[in-house]
């Protein structure tokens, strides 16, 4: 496969003396796809060696990202402006296919796993060369110069406004980075990390970085442009690393706990367990990494979410080019969906993974009636995704069949293939999912609702009220965008689709009260492709029936706000989800080979992580409900007076329940505290105030308990003796 860059016109531009600008000389060099394999295999060989860990993951990440992808491209043609995504997601699916077929086929060596590839990779490379009698030294021969337009006259400018973007982006990265040592952790304040300790100074950048883009587009900048929303990226996302010791949020280490998991005992966990035991296809990707490289899997964890928005950054590039826009137009695409996506999902987990490889697919997909081989190669993306998140390939599905019934895709049968796959595998672990139930009614305005309908403080009330008003405007924005460009006779209906189609998922599922953030999450794509070509208009001036000054004030203030409010969003639960070392330490000695008869209790979840190593498997077939909060340890879980029952908590009824708790059907209880759940409680509302000092003096007085560990707010108490209650075996289990 051979690509080259865009044609781009040589003409020359009046200078500020009335003369001609001479068109400006460009070193090119076409691009083959077989070369960039090369390059791949070449920096998975580096992963293979005793270079540190830290080398081998940046080289085994580089190799994911173009080795594979550019192996299957150099014999399959794509348009050029697909390439973009299309060698990276490919690459992606590709080792996702290929991990959890080695998992499933009890071949699980990832040393020879990662050799398996590369030598696949290289020698697809070696044979495409002797076919076309050529070598990799080639690639030196091939370069030239050419004529391109002449950049914008700015003879009559000084330093500072030639260069004004990249002053700003460096100046926002420069604000970002005295802010970090100030950012508090779990001390910050109830209204998020943009109201504490340096925080403020977040804000200035990330408005900073909006002003850096805008300036760019408006001299038609790329490099500029593009370096602003790097800048973006490191203020809203580099920040989870540079300002944390560990990963956020306790699910990542429920996600850890798999892949630590798979790493130890070299296969699946066993049905029963959790619903990941059915979608592993991430947590083998990232057990099959951790072991190929030696890099901890709690390191990659923490590194995750910045590499997971640069590939989101050019998947939706790539799609904007795709369908016609220009590259101004792309950047500004990117940089839209960079900043309003303040749904917290970019962490590790599966989701992330899987709403990666829909973008490309969904890439592929609008690549396709000009490429037939560009759907064919869809369903290898989807097939990767489908083993991966249970709900994202439902709705790619969807957006498919739209695509293909209404000529926007092409082959037509790709769309029924991928739900022949998607249904298949359904069907296959139809026993695991029926727990949580197919659909949960057909009231969208039900299923839209939050899994959170409490409110404690006026923070949560302000933090709901910026983040609502930022999805709503949003879509509100695209939706005037499309019904502008359908007056105009412009193209807009697979826009459309991909903006819209999954307010569809409301019709069936609620998914767990967040299906409401998925759907804001999945439409942002098109949402960005609509947007993005009016933003560019109103910084030209160029938008019809609209006072050029108007509409360049309304792009200013507009994205300067939703970057603001979109970081608020974002960041808005930091005392919450922050983590720290002596937390995951301890609880990771507490639960690391523990008794299966071990229980653990928590008001909420929030700084102690109880699922985040192998051991969570036996314990979890034991008791499922083992490290379930106090709501359903108490009472059952799905009653209706829930509610009421968790606002009146603790009565001293529920204190007796809970000191009896001890004595029965437990090798050792523990019940945890620690200052981030004390937070989420008061936050969210779910008890009164005082529920927590009241249950911590009752454990204190009660000769059943006994303090295990406390510093400051983060206290354990612990069963006071061992029961000797006989422990189900597996065996025992199986019948």
């Amino acid at each position: 496969m051979t690509a080259t860059m865009e044609p781009t016109t040589a003409r020359s531009a009046p200078t500020a003396v009335g003369e001609p600008v001479p068109p400006r000389r460009l070193p090119v060099m076409p691009l083959r796809m077989a070369d960039l394999a090369v390059v791949g295999a070449a920096a998975g060989v580096i992963a293979m060696t005793g270079l540190p860990s830290a080398v081998r993951a940046v080289s085994l990440v580089v190799f994911i990202l173009i080795g594979p992808g550019a192996a299957v491209l150099t014999w399959v043609r794509i348009p050029r402006r697909a390439l973009v995504s299309g060698v990276p997601v490919l690459g992606m699916a590709v080792v996702t296919l290929v991990t959890i077929t080695a998992m499933w086929s009890y071949r699980w060596s990832p040393p020879d796993i990662l050799w398996t590839q590369v030598v696949a990779v290289a020698g697809s490379s070696a044979y495409w060369y002797h076919r076309n009698r050529t070598s990799v030294l080639a690639m030196a021969h091939r370069w030239h110069w050419r004529s391109a337009a002449p950049l914008p006259a700015m003879q009559d400018r000084s330093v500072v406004r030639q260069h004004l973007s990249l002053l700003l982006s460096g100046l926002a990265v420069a604000i970002w980075l005295a802010a970090v040592p100030g950012l508090p952790g779990v001390d910050a304040s109830y209204y998020g990390l943009l109201f504490s300790g340096s925080g403020p100074l977040l804000a200035v950048s990330i408005a900073l970085c909006s002003w850096a883009f805008l300036v760019a587009v408006r001299d038609r900048k790329l490099l500029p442009a593009a370096t602003a929303i790097a800048a973006a990226i490191i203020v809203a996302r580099v920040t989870t690393v540079a300002a944390t010791e560990v990963p956020l949020w306790d699910w990542t280490y429920k996600h850890l706990a798999v892949v630590d998991y798979l790493m130890v005992h070299d296969r699946i966990m066993p049905d029963g367990t959790d619903i990941y035991a059915q979608w592993t296809a991430f947590f083998a990707v990232w057990a099959w990494f951790c072991e190929a490289t030696g890099l901890l899997a709690i390191t990659a964890a923490h590194y995750f979410t910045p590499v997971i928005h640069v590939l989101i950054a050019l998947t939706v590039y790539s799609a904007s080019r795709i369908v016609g826009q220009s590259r101004r137009t792309a950047l500004a695409a990117a940089f839209i969906v960079e900043v309003v996506n303040w749904v917290g999902q970019d962490y590790f987990a599966p989701q992330a993974w899987a709403l990666v490889l829909g973008f490309g697919l969904l890439g592929l997909l609008l690549a396709s009636p000009r490429s037939k081989a560009s759907g064919i190669l869809g369903i290898v993306v989807f097939a990767a995704m489908v083993p991966t998140h249970q709900l994202t390939p439902f709705w790619v599905v969807g957006v498919a069949f739209l695509l293909c019934a209404f000529k926007r895709a092409r082959p037509r049968w790709v769309a029924f293939a991928m739900a022949a796959i998607a249904l298949g595998y359904l069907l296959l672990n139809l026993e695991a999912v029926l727990p949580y139930g197919l659909l949960s009614g057909g009231s969208p305005i039900d299923n839209a609702a939050s899994n959170v309908l409490t409110s404690g403080l006026p923070a949560k009330d302000f933090t709901s009220a910026v983040v609502r008003s930022l999805s709503i405007v949003v879509i509100l924005t695209a939706f005037g965008c499309a019904v502008w460009r359908w007056r105009r006779k412009r193209p807009v209906f697979a826009l459309g689709i991909l903006a819209f189609s999954s307010f569809g998922l409301l019709f069936g599922q609620s998914y767990g009260g967040e299906a409401i953030f998925r759907v804001y999450m999945y439409a942002l794509l098109g949402c960005a492709l609509l947007i993005a070509p009016a933003l560019i208009g109103a910084v030209d001036g160029v938008a019809s029936g609209v006072r050029r000054a108007p509409a360049k004030a309304a792009a200013i203030a507009g994205l300067t706000a939703a970057s603001v409010a979109g970081l608020h969003g974002y960041v808005a639960l930091w005392p919450m989800i922050y983590e720290t070392r002596e937390q995951v330490e301890l609880m990771d000695r507490i639960t690391d080979g523990a008794d299966v008869r071990t229980r653990l209790v928590t008001l909420r979840l929030g700084g102690m992580p109880t699922r985040l190593n192998a051991s969570y498997a036996e314990v979890t077939l034991h008791n499922p409900f083992f490290d379930a909060t106090i709501g359903y340890d108490l009472w059952d879980g799905l009653d209706p007076d829930l509610p009421q029952l968790k606002a009146q908590f603790p009565t001293p009824q529920d204190i007796k329940t809970l000191d009896d708790y001890a004595q029965y059907d437990a090798f050792r209880a523990y019940v945890l505290f620690s200052e981030q759940s004390t937070k989420a409680v008061r936050y969210y509302g779910d008890f009164r105030p005082e529920a927590v000092d009241i249950v911590k003096d009752a454990l204190r007085r009660s000769p059943n308990w006994t303090v295990f560990y406390e510093d400051g707010e983060t206290v354990v108490f612990r069963t006071a003796h061992e029961w000797d209650v006989p422990a189900q075996t597996t065996a025992d289990r199986s019948g």
